[in-house]
């Protein structure tokens, strides 16, 4: 499965809800199915970034004409279409963001359906790793992954960083270690956690995956024989774990 279909699978979110009111008040399985934004309760401008992000996956467009496409959704709802602050539907710290995350999200998905038994038994890791540039780093990654880590015990995942400074750690654990998703869920009382066991795990993240094969693991103290695929992100609409989260809320089905 490419990231592009990934996107076109998803469902149109819209709420009233701020970001940690989504988080609080919203299943993640949901979430993660869906297409929604902080306070955007229009499903036609969610529909506009669901195509936006779906050329950008596969290559028809770049960014800065997504950007375009979504101010002239907004334009055509009476939107202002200039904005300086990150709650401003447009402004274009806001639109980077929904559209990085956006495509970042898809890509990790389209990763885990890709991840059979043979490609685990070659590469039975995640190394979570510095990919992309940012004007202002994170510096709490290594308290991000001891906390997450010690939540779980370290149940497949190396307890200290494999190599790095505050800057540019590299991290360790098998690919089905719970300690993904406690770092998604942002275990310690990190606040932009997106609550997904893939990356981004926080918003505007420069950290990513790269494959781990079996020496590095070996070589790091992991259990290459209790790798399995990593399982639970199928977007396929009907999966019951969907019918679950919805009825968890309160959604009428």
């Amino acid at each position: 499965m490419k990231p592009e279909d990934i996107m076109r699978l998803k469902e149109l979110l819209p709420t009233s809800l701020g970001s940690a009111e989504i988080r609080e008040q919203i299943a993640r399985d949901i979430l993660r199915r869906s297409v929604f934004s902080a306070r955007m309760e229009c499903a036609r401008h969610l529909a506009a970034i669901r195509d936006a992000v779906t050329q950008m996956l596969e290559g028809k467009i770049e960014r800065g004409e997504a950007e375009r496409l979504l101010l002239r959704s907004l334009a055509a709802l009476g939107h202002p279409t200039e904005g300086e602050s990150l709650t401003d539907p447009a402004s274009e710290r806001r639109l980077k963001l929904i559209l990085d995350t956006q495509c970042q999200m898809a890509e990790s998905v389209a990763r885990l359906s890709q991840q059979t038994e043979a490609v685990v038994h070659e590469f039975p890791g995640w190394e979570l790793c510095r990919v992309g540039e940012r004007r202002l780093p994170r510096k709490d990654w290594l308290a991000r992954w001891n906390l997450a880590g010690r939540s779980v015990g370290w149940e497949g995942a190396v307890d200290h960083p494999i190599y790095g400074d505050e800057l540019a750690y590299g991290f360790l654990a098998l690919k089905s270690s719970p300690i993904w998703q406690a770092l998604g869920d942002g275990v310690g009382g990190f606040v932009d956690a997106l609550g997904n066991p893939f990356p981004p795990f926080c918003y505007s993240s420069g950290m990513a995956w790269l494959d781990a094969d079996r020496e590095t693991c070996e070589r790091f103290g992991l259990d290459v024989a209790a790798a399995e695929p990593p399982t639970g992100e199928s977007l396929s609409p009907a999966e019951e774990e969907i019918r679950e989260a919805a009825l968890k809320v309160g959604f009428d089905l």
